[in-house]
C-alpha cells in the first residue's frame, strides 16, 4: 500500500502534468524553456514530499532518497539528469534541444514509476514473539569441548610450512599469469584503432570503432569513456551522461572513470556532484594532478576558494589554471582524454 509520502507526492506530482505536455507539444526555445523548469520545478516538489522535508532540493533531495533506499539508481539518474536540464534552461538565450526533452520524459516515467511502487508493505512488525524453541537438555559428556589435537612434532611442522610456501608462491604465479592474460585479452583491436582514429580527428571512425570494443569487451571502461567524451564533444548531453555513468560502473576503482564523469558534470554545471567524483579520483590516486587541478576549479565553482588554494598548489601549473580566471559556467576546458 501506498505511503504517507508517495500519497503527498503523487498530489504534488499532478501538477507536474501540465507542464509536461506544453513541453512535449512546444516547438518556441523560449516555451520550452520555461516548460522544462516548470516540470523540474513541479518534480522537485513531489521528491520533497517523498523525503518528508522541505530543507532539501536539487541534487541534494535526489542523494538523500538514495540514501534512504526510496529511488532506484536509474531513478536518481534521471531525476538530476532533469534538474542539470533544467538548471541549463535558466540561462539566457538558451535553447533546450531533444535531449532535453528526453530527460525531462525520462525523469517523468521514473516518477510515475517510484509512485507506484509499494514502499508500505512489510511483515516485519507482525511477526509476535513466542517464546524460544523448546530443546532437550545436552548430556554432560556434549557441553565437554573436544580436546585440542596433539601437537605436531617439529620436522612434520617445518614440512607443513614449506609446502604451505610453496603452494602461495605457485598460487601467485598462476595469479600473475592469469592477470596479464586478462588484461592483454581485453586489448582488443577496435580499441587500438579508435585510439588511433580519435587521434587523428576522424570521429566517425573512432566513434564506430570504440562502439566494436564495447561489445568485443563487454566488461571493459575506456570505449565508454571516449565515446562519453564524444558525445559531450558534440553536445550530446545525454549520450555522454549514460555512456560515463556506465565506465564507472564497470570500473568502480578505476581512477579516470571518476575524473572523466566529474569533468562531465562540471562542465554541464553541476559542480557538486563533480566534487564527488573527482573526490574519489583522487582517493583512488592522490597523484593525478588533473584530477587535483580540476577539483581547484570545481571549488571555485563552489565559492570555497579557501580549499582550492590547496588543489592548486598540489596540482601545479597546468591547464586547469585558466578557471582561475573565473569563466562562465561551462566554459571550463575539460582534461585530455585518457591513454
Amino acid at each position: 500500500m501506498p505511503t504517507d509520502g508517495q500519497r503527498a507526492a503523487r498530489a504534488a506530482f499532478d501538477a507536474a502534468r501540465a507542464p509536461f505536455d506544453r513541453l512535449t507539444r512546444a516547438t518556441d526555445p523560449r516555451e520550452l524553456a520555461t516548460a522544462l523548469v516548470a516540470v523540474w520545478t513541479e518534480t522537485e516538489r513531489a521528491l520533497r514530499a517523498l523525503a518528508g522535508t522541505t530543507a532539501l532540493g536539487g541534487v541534494a533531495v535526489v542523494r538523500e532518497l538514495r540514501q534512504r533506499n526510496l529511488l532506484a539508481l536509474d531513478d536518481a539518474h534521471a531525476f538530476v539528469d532533469l534538474h542539470a536540464a533544467a538548471e541549463r534552461a535558466l540561462g539566457d538565450g538558451y535553447a533546450p534541444t531533444s535531449a532535453d526533452v528526453d530527460a525531462a520524459r525520462a525523469a517523468f516515467d521514473r516518477m510515475a514509476q517510484v509512485l507506484s511502487r509499494d514502499m508500505g508493505s512489510g511483515a516485519s512488525g507482525d511477526v509476535r514473539f513466542t517464546g524460544p524453541v523448546a530443546t532437550s537438555p545436552a548430556a554432560p559428556s556434549e557441553s565437554l569441548p573436544p580436546p585440542p589435537p596433539p601437537p605436531l612434532p617439529a620436522s612434520a611442522r617445518s614440512n607443513t610450512f614449506a609446502i604451505a610456501v610453496v603452494a602461495l608462491v605457485a598460487l601467485a604465479v598462476v595469479g600473475a599469469g592469469a592477470y596479464y592474460a586478462l588484461a592483454f585479452s581485453r586489448e582488443s583491436s577496435a580499441l587500438r584503432d579508435g585510439r588511433a582514429a580519435y587521434a587523428a580527428g576522424d570521429r566517425l571512425t573512432a566513434r564506430n570503432a570504440f562502439a566494436a570494443a564495447t561489445r568485443d569487451a563487454p566488461g571493459l571502461a575506456e570505449p565508454h569513456l571516449f565515446l562519453g567524451r564524444m558525445a559531450r564533444e558534440d553536445g550530446d548531453v545525454r549520450t555522454a551522461s549514460a555512456e560515463l555513468r556506465r565506465a564507472v560502473e564497470l570500473e568502480p576503482e578505476n581512477y579516470l572513470t571518476h575524473r572523466e564523469l566529474a569533468a562531465f558534470l562540471l562542465a554541464t554545471g553541476q559542480p557538486e556532484l563533480a566534487r564527488s567524483f573527482y573526490q574519489r579520483a583522487i582517493e583512488l590516486n592522490p597523484s593525478d594532478k588533473v584530477s587535483l587541478g580540476y577539483m581547484a576549479c570545481t571549488l571555485l565553482r563552489l565559492g570555497r576558494g579557501d580549499l582550492a588554494v590547496r588543489f592548486f598548489e598540489r596540482a601545479g601549473p597546468g591547464a586547469w589554471q585558466a578557471c582561475q580566471a573565473a569563466p562562465p559556467p561551462g566554459a571550463m576546458t575539460p582534461p585530455a582524454a585518457p591513454r
